[in-house]
């Protein structure tokens, strides 16, 4: 008689969580775990180079801030309409009246103007790396990246390269902020 496969785990994938043993693999080094109330690991997230420069003290928080926002403007861009990003969670519960396109039209929008007031090769630089990260779901090696995008090949010159986009990347969206305050 063949005996019956016990499942270890419930069979929605949703209700998974994080496998504590897979976290512990040596190849997931650089992922960063959060726990909840109760201690469980309930979130995790791959450092990037932005978290490497940020944790060595070589970039700014504001630096990081900038990226992580055209990295979420990106996303936006990049999302399906029928991926579960397209349902914002609103307090009654209707779908968002302005619509899924129009919400990528306007990461677009912000995408553009701020990298216009980073500078080309700022610009040019950061959508290379985080497009590669965010709409392909793989970082690229950022070294390659920088030696690319800016022809320098000296390791130390290479983080300060990125270290100086990034900056630049935060001064333009200070700019954006404080014209969007005055022209309000």
């Amino acid at each position: 008689m063949p005996r019956k496969r016990v499942r270890t785990r419930p069979a929605d994938p949703a209700t998974w969580g994080l496998d504590k043993d897979a976290l512990a693999l040596p190849a997931n080094a650089d992922v960063v775990t959060g726990a909840d109330l109760a201690g469980h690991v309930a979130r995790a997230r791959r450092q990037d180079v932005f978290d490497l420069l940020r944790g060595r003290g070589k970039l700014s928080q504001a630096g990081l801030d900038a990226v992580r926002r055209l990295q979420d403007d990106i996303a936006l861009l990049h999302r399906a309409a029928g991926g579960v990003g397209a349902y914002a969670p609103r307090v009654d519960g209707s779908r968002d009246p302005q619509g899924f396109s129009d919400a990528r039209g306007r990461a677009g929008q912000r995408i553009q103007s701020v990298l216009a007031l980073t500078g080309p090769a700022s610009a040019r630089l950061l959508c290379a790396l985080c497009e590669a990260d965010v709409a392909l779901g793989r970082p690229a090696d950022w070294r390659e990246v920088v030696a690319r995008e800016t022809g320098e090949g000296l390791a130390d010159a290479q983080g300060a390269i990125l270290r100086v986009a990034c900056e630049n990347l935060a001064g333009a969206y200070g700019l954006l902020n404080r014209g969007r305050r005055v022209g309000a």
